[in-house]
């Protein structure tokens, strides 16, 4: 396929993202936007105050990128829908600290449809059980752990490190991947996140800003480990 019909697919996805982050975490459903029908002064507000810019540039970038590597073992519709979903999910998670179960639901119906038709029934259904199971088990883990350091510390316990959002997600990401795939993308998750978190923490200690339970969105981390994955063995010829 040509760069430049690389690039035009790449921003029509952002557009799509851009504008179901932001109907989604509020209506639950497709709806009109606040900022539609555009008025001259609320248009240059939204473009200039909102993430439409750097969403649509991160998309020409993420269209610029699969123009240049190899990966034909993956339909361009098929990179297309994984994509806008894991856009919409990375942009909710970071700006409202949520994985919406709607939304979920949506990607567990499409990531099952592709990864049946990649890996068959048993390898797909396999990779969503560990996938859920796997981050379940962590959930489970983090909120007993934090509970119990909370009243160690006389702290009130609010919430887990990770939300009943990311099990989801695992399990969804688990479809698209397959087993054992999943497995690998959830170690390149975990890495990804604790290098993120060590950073933070440490950046927020030498600030004296650090707070014992601050939550940090690990939603980008399970979609950039699926990805990395998908890049890595797809350049070097493995079909998951």
């Amino acid at each position: 396929m040509s760069l430049g019909l690389h690039l035009v697919l790449s921003l029509f996805a952002g557009v799509l993202v851009n504008y179901l982050a932001d109907v989604l975490p509020q209506t639950r459903r497709l709806s009109r936007p606040e900022w539609w029908p555009p008025k001259a002064k609320s248009l240059k507000h939204y473009i200039a105050h909102n993430r439409v810019l750097y969403v649509g540039l991160g998309s020409l970038m993420i269209g610029y990128f699969l123009s240049t590597i190899q990966l034909e073992a993956w339909p361009i519709w098929q990179l297309a829908l994984i994509f806008i979903f894991f856009g919409v999910v990375v942009v909710i998670d970071i700006e409202h600290r949520a994985i919406l179960h709607p939304v979920s639901a949506v990607g567990a119906l499409l990531f099952a449809w592709i990864g049946i038709l990649r890996h068959g029934v048993l390898p797909t259904l396999a990779g969503g059980l560990a996938g859920f199971f796997v981050l379940l088990l962590l959930y489970w883990f983090g909120d007993y752990f934090g509970a119990w350091l909370a009243r160690r510390r006389g702290q009130p316990w609010e919430e887990t490190a990770l939300g009943f959002g990311d099990v989801n997600l695992a399990g969804v990401i688990g479809l698209l991947l397959g087993w054992p795939a999943i497995l690998g993308g959830l170690m390149l998750s975990a890495i990804f996140g604790g290098v993120y978190s060590l950073g933070y923490i440490a950046y927020m200690l030498a600030r004296r800003r650090y707070q014992l339970f601050a939550a940090i969105p690990y939603g980008p981390f399970l979609v950039l480990g699926a990805l990395l994955l998908i890049i890595l063995r797809a350049t070097q010829g493995t079909a998951l």
